[in-house]
């Protein structure tokens, strides 16, 4: 009798460790926070998997926990999603990989971080070619998504932009004209440099202000090179009196913004949509 209690209790042990096992991998996330930069491994129903990458300047309280992630499967025809996307027919989900990242962290989580936070995102499920419209975008919580690429990598598709904020990320098909995309970014840039316009340094203001005006004129007169060049510039201002005299931090109780950080960004999607038309 003891024999086969002890055989009975062995069994139910080697079950639950099986059981915890397919539970642990059939988590659709796996994420591994080492300081200020955070690796996601993502696997969706279907063989929908990527790997994100997070790379913060300084971040504080970053676990796990305090990022809110989470990341879901999408229908691409949805009009809660088409909806968000700009006006037009020329941008669509990437039917192969209708996956939604969400970061969203909860407001008394006591994370925060400055500048501008990098986002790479890697998926087998497309491929890179040359001319690709392929791109990455974000969007505020159930907000209207923009374009953020800043970078794209050849073979499975790898793609990388930059933040001030948190967001929910998909990748899209965009077929306007790269001249429209960069019509439409520099005034979202300027856009948001006037509405940052009472939290900045006047004469810090009036500047970046003039920078933008310079830009636009290089752009209207397709010096695209040039233009290019003026926005790292104008980074570099935003760089030098960040912290000072432009806010920085991002906090989980949204009590300030990171103006400095949500800037950058858009400078540096705004550069590489320049240097498809260039």
């Amino acid at each position: 009798m003891l024999h086969i209690k002890s055989i009975t209790i062995k069994v139910l042990a080697a079950t639950a460790i099986l059981l915890n096992t397919i539970s642990f991998a059939s988590e659709p996330l796996s994420v591994d926070v080492q300081g200020n930069k955070v690796e996601v491994i993502v696997h969706l129903p279907g063989d929908i998997s990527a790997d994100l990458t997070l790379q913060f300047e300084n971040a504080v309280g970053l676990t796990r926990d305090s990022l809110g992630l989470s990341a879901e499967l999408i229908d691409v025809t949805s009009l809660d999603i088409i909806d968000r996307l700009p006006n037009g027919l020329n941008i669509t989900p990437a039917a192969a990989f209708p996956m939604m990242i969400t970061i969203e962290p909860k407001a008394n989580t006591g994370f925060s971080f400055s500048g501008v936070a990098t986002v790479d995102l890697h998926t087998h499920n497309l491929e890179y070619t040359a001319g690709t419209p392929l791109r990455f975008f974000k969007a505020p919580l159930n907000g209207d998504f923009k374009d953020i690429t800043e970078t794209l990598g050849s073979g499975s598709l790898r793609t990388r932009g930059t933040t001030g904020k948190f967001s929910q990320f998909i990748i899209v098909a965009d077929l306007r004209a790269p001249i429209v995309v960069v019509e439409q970014k520099i005034s979202d840039l300027q856009t948001a440099l006037n509405a940052f316009s009472p939290q900045i340094n006047a004469a810090v203001y009036s500047a970046l202000l003039q920078d933008i005006n310079e830009i636009n004129q290089l752009i209207s007169t397709q010096d695209y090179n040039t233009a290019s060049n003026k926005l790292n510039a104008f980074n570099r201002r935003i760089n030098d009196n960040r912290g000072i005299n432009i806010p920085d931090v991002w906090r989980s109780s949204r009590d300030i913004r990171n103006i400095a950080g949500e800037l950058m960004a858009y400078a540096n999607t705004l550069r590489f949509s320049l240097r498809l038309i260039d």
